[in-house]
């Protein structure tokens, strides 16, 4: 059977301290090291407001897995999260049924070029937003040697 590529997302409590935090991630780690999978993209979203309560709360704390492996992986990732008290939800989408090495090193290297792109604009909208505040602290320069005496 192919390995497959999959994308969890999992909403923790959103009161864990650092340590808890960073053991939840190991564990995670951790399964899908055993399981054979391989992350492909991992971001941590951080704490954000619910539409809605979830076990009495209006924050949680987001995580999101984008990862290659078997289904025996993915089913043993979901039975854990559904025993582990800080989770509070979990939703696990295939995204490719058929996800070879080469597909998965393609993804890795637009995954990269992605963020290069997205980095250099930020670094360009930087740039240009301290070129604006450098023009108008000269033009407010200007204006306070400029005495109104026109004569």
């Amino acid at each position: 059977m192919h390995p497959r590529r999959y994308e969890i997302l999992i909403m923790l409590a959103p009161n864990l301290p650092a340590e808890d935090l960073d053991g939840f991630k190991t564990k995670v780690a951790g399964i899908m090291g055993e399981g054979g999978g391989q992350v492909v993209r991992f971001e941590d979203w951080g704490r954000r407001r619910l539409s809605y309560p979830v076990k009495k709360e209006m924050f949680g704390h987001y995580l999101l897995y984008d990862f290659q492996g078997s289904p025996e992986l993915s089913k043993e990732l979901e039975r854990n999260l559904k025993i582990d008290e800080k989770v509070f939800k979990h939703l696990t989408l295939i995204l490719d049924k058929k996800f070879t090495d080469e597909a998965l090193a393609a993804t890795r290297e637009n995954l990269l070029a992605e963020a290069a792109r997205r980095e250099a604009e930020r670094t360009r909208a930087r740039e240009a937003a301290e070129e604006r505040l450098a023009a108008d602290r000269e033009d407010d320069e200007e204006d306070v040697g400029d005495d109104g005496d026109d004569e």
